[in-house]
């Protein structure tokens, strides 16, 4: 194996000592200084002044620990107590939407006073800010761990000052929050993802479940936060199902709705000219003079900050300036390049933290691409995994999910013949998708997307290793063993004094050979054996075995084999289909099916709509599918009781008691891929003239096991992932005649 290794010039001690991951945040933060023994800066004895009528003169050098001591009867104790603020400094993939944690990183805290010109447009539902001045002075440094995390503790009184001056403004507290996702979702007046059920229960058995509203929702959201986003907030709220822990959801409509810069709508005159006649124009028009229009000279139509949500409740003009916002800001360096000085990877940080007067959640910075991240994802829980050196070879875990089973009779976690996955999308009997499921269920579920494989790759005598893989596509034939070739990632390290981040790009030679490294080099992440972007569909044998310091094969080296069905293949939905007739005619054929582009509905006055809509959902692992409809104003296409909910008329359940329900469908067993109905809705004739549309959601029961979708933990991967999925919508309009 190459090795690429970027390090100070100062020797690095040999550690024999077991390689682990750092601590939580809560357990391992260290300050080069108490946070009580360092000096308060300008903008903190302004502030600790105004709040408590003490004289500037007497705080300013001051600690709080020796401000609390001399005016222990002067100073309300609280105000000099410490308030901690959490985060994860992480770099986003712009192919997947997939976070990765930025390790090793210094964080900045900034206290900053900043004065913004607010562009509030006329008829949007957003508002940018542009500053023209800020003052920063830093407060506190720490560093991220593996997994980017860290927490800083910051004085009270510097937060009460925010809460107290955002507070005493009109809407103030309102405008200065970044917008999360379920700012949007309250905003756009959207259902909630995972609350109420749907369609409603077809007479007896069990609720058909999952929320095909869910889909109409995520369609509304997705043009706002992009696939890779809707994706993960599909997957989420697909595990979230009744009695079942809903944080994962809530966790990801608590992130910022918008990751990346969306520009305003600024007329052509502000990104022609910048001369300083027009900034005096600018000044006079907001009305302001002196300093504040000398300071309008840095406005920049380039550098904006937004979009926020804008105060609906006061007229707001166009532009107006808002000075002297105070706010809690953060800066991020890293030695990217390891010449030893850190590049700055995030920087003009504003409105990081969502100030709450209970609880502050934990705050996310999006790294620049140029900052190093590891191959985890940032929510993994492998960055909670303390590590221990291995003594038998094997391949584990392909990411945090387990290729052994327990003894003892205990649910396996994979059958190794076929490469399935028995715990995760496991089969519903009766096709309900909310069903109680019998003792002793198991899945077939494949693997998909990029896998890492941990293990133990120590083996006595040897100092290299190889990962080799039979392959058989579906009703193919086996190849023969052969080993992954140009396979490469990054792994690193945290070493020195001070420290500094080493990394070393992991490559094989023309052979597939990997050097082993010794645990007590204490690279992160330890013990990472292969990172697999997987590729083509079917069953992969995979085993490792062993080689001397000439790359001789060491005989009888080779692990059991492990077998890893991949499916990478997705899903098909398609409505082929919709014709419609008013309530009471016979048939479906007096008027002619629904056009793809822009539909028209005639409704005569008064009149009940039925609609035939025929569609195909399938999988070459199908977890489920769900149909449903909606409209533009009250009175959705509803789902109809059997036997009339489908064409031609079926029960509720057929002879085995399974669904037969047109409206929602889980596969009942592994052969169980391809649907193939027609669902009949009515539309009330008291449901308003417009937009509606039927939509058709169909999805994989494919997982992938890094770690940020409930899986781990307390699941222990008995859950419900969706990763690989289709959608199909029908658009329509219905007009009165």
């Amino acid at each position: 194996m190459k090795k690429k290794v970027t390090t100070r010039s100062a020797p690095r001690k040999t550690s024999t000592r077991k390689a682990t991951l750092p601590e939580s945040p809560s357990r391992s933060v260290s300050h080069v200084r108490a946070p009580d023994a360092v000096p308060l800066t300008r903008l903190q004895v302004a502030r600790l002044s105004a709040l408590t009528g003490v004289a500037a003169g007497e705080l300013k050098g001051g600690t709080t620990a020796k401000i609390a001591e001399k005016l222990k009867w002067q100073i309300d104790p609280e105000l000099l107590f410490f308030r901690r603020i959490c985060g994860q400094v992480v770099k986003t993939d712009p192919a997947t939407g997939i976070d990765y944690p930025v390790p090793f990183a210094t964080v900045y805290v900034e206290d900053t006073d900043c004065s913004f010109l607010g562009f509030f447009p006329v008829e949007s539902p957003w508002l940018w800010l542009f500053p023209i001045f800020c003052h920063r002075e830093v407060i506190a440094t720490t560093k991220t761990d593996a997994c980017g995390r860290f927490c800083v503790w910051v004085p009270r009184f510097d937060i009460d000052w925010i809460l107290r001056w955002r507070l005493e403004r009109y809407c103030y507290w309102d405008i200065f929050r970044k917008p999360t996702i379920q700012d949007l979702l309250d905003h756009l007046k959207l259902p909630p993802l995972v609350e109420q059920p749907f369609p409603p229960r077809p007479g007896p058995g069990p609720d058909p479940g999952p929320l095909a509203s869910r889909e109409s929702v995520l369609q509304h959201l997705e043009p706002l936060l992009g696939r890779e986003r809707a994706q993960q907030l599909r997957s989420a709220s697909g595990v979230a199902q009744f009695g079942r822990q809903s944080a994962s959801v809530q966790q990801l409509l608590n992130q910022p709705a918008f990751t990346t810069p969306v520009p305003p709508p600024l007329s052509e005159k502000f990104h022609v000219s910048r001369t300083k006649s027009a900034h005096e124009t600018l000044a006079a028009e907001v009305g302001v003079s002196g300093e504040i229009s000398r300071q309008i000279a840095n406005f920049n139509p380039q550098r904006f900050v937004g979009p926020f949500l804008r105060c609906h409740t006061v007229l707001v003009p166009e532009w107006i300036p808002i000075l002297d916002v105070p706010d809690i800001t953060f800066r991020v360096g890293q030695d990217v390049d390891g010449n030893g000085t850190e590049e700055t990877i995030y920087s003009e940080s504003y409105f990081d933290v969502r100030w709450n007067a209970g609880a502050i959640p934990d705050v996310k910075l999006h790294a620049s691409p140029i900052a190093v991240a590891a191959p985890v994802p940032a929510d993994s829980p492998m960055c909670q995994q303390v590590e221990v050196p291995c003594e038998t070879p094997a391949i584990v875990l392909a990411g945090l999910y387990p290729l052994h089973n327990l003894g003892g009779g205990a649910p396996p976690y994979l059958d190794s013949t076929t490469g399935f996955a028995r715990r995760p999308n496991r089969p519903h009997p009766h096709a309900f998708p909310s069903e109680v499921l019998p003792p002793g269920t198991l899945a077939t579920a494949p693997f998909t997307g990029v896998l890492q494989l941990y293990g133990c790759n120590q083996r006595a005598g040897a100092k290299y290793y190889r990962v080799l893989y039979a392959f058989t596509p579906p009703g193919g034939p086996t190849s023969a063993v052969t080993p992954f070739l140009n396979l490469t990632w990054p792994l690193w390290r945290w070493v020195g004094s001070p420290g500094h981040l080493e990394i070393l790009n992991v490559s094989p030679d023309t052979l597939g050979w990997y050097d082993i490294i010794p645990d007590s080099d204490q690279w992160l992440p330890s013990h990472l054996i292969l990172n697999w972007p997987t590729g083509s569909t079917g069953l992969y044998q995979v085993q490792m075995e062993f080689a001397n310091a000439a790359k001789n094969v060491i005989g009888g080296s080779q692990t059991p084999p492990i077998g890893i069905y991949v499916d990478n293949t997705g899903a098909t939905s398609a409505i082929t289909e919709i014709r419609w007739r008013v309530q009471g005619e016979a048939g479906w054929t007096n008027h002619p099916p629904l056009s793809r582009v822009c539909a028209i509905v005639p409704r005569p006055t008064g009149a009940i709509l039925e609609f035939r809509v025929t569609y195909q959902g399938s999988a070459l692992h199908l977890r489920d599918l769900a149909l449903g409809g909606s409209g533009c104003g009250s009175g959705d296409p509803a789902a109809l009781a059997a036997p009339n909910w489908s064409d031609p008329p079926t029960p509720a359940v057929n002879g085995a008691g399974v669904s037969l329900s047109p409206y929602a469908h889980w596969h009942t067993g592994p052969l169980d891929n391809n649907v193939s109905r027609a669902a009949i809705f009515s539309l009330a004739a008291s449901a308003l003239q417009g937009a509606y549309d039927f939509s058709l959601s169909v999805n994989s029961r494919a997982f992938n096991p890094a770690g940020g979708d409930g899986g781990f933990g307390p699941a222990d991967w008995f859950y419900d992932p969706v990763y690989n999925w289709a959608y199909d919508y029908w658009k329509f309009a219905v007009i009165d005649v």
